[in-house]
């Protein structure tokens, strides 16, 4: 089977055209544009009439408002007063490093091997030695 005969067999068998005929039962000249007309009029309207909408809804909006309130932001620089000034060191109870709070190192120490000291000072005198991929913060 060569491709003259398989091209034969898929191409249609016949050309139709189809034509638009007006009340006299002449062709109209323009038989798309009267299809897509209205469809075009009708999108055009809908998409006119939302955006009218919207935009005779924006002016009618609450602003928003921001308010301050003192006591909140009291205890939020309370809290992080207290944060700073902790200058907590863990250790764990089968290790001979100490960890600043922040470290990496102090997460993965579990609660029931941690040992805390007041600084680390205290951590030094009791024979631990700073970590070394931990490092106070500035």
């Amino acid at each position: 089977m060569s491709l003259q005969d398989i091209w034969e067999k898929i191409k249609p068998q016949s050309q139709v055209e189809v034509v638009a005929l007006n009340e006299n039962g002449e062709i109209e000249s323009f038989p798309l544009f009267r299809k897509l007309f209205l469809s075009i009029t009708i999108i055009l309207v809908v998409s006119l009439s939302f955006g009218i909408g919207r935009l005779s809804v924006v002016g009618k909006r609450e602003p928003i408002r921001i308010e301050y309130d003192p006591e909140i932001s009291k205890n939020q620089v309370a809290s992080v007063i207290q944060t700073v000034s902790s200058s907590n060191v863990i250790v764990s109870k089968n290790g001979v490093r100490y960890h600043y709070l922040h470290c990496a190192g102090a997460k993965q120490i579990k609660e029931e091997n941690k040992i805390v000291f007041a600084s680390p000072a205290s951590a030094e005198a009791a024979g631990y030695t700073l970590a070394a991929n931990c490092s106070p913060k500035p």
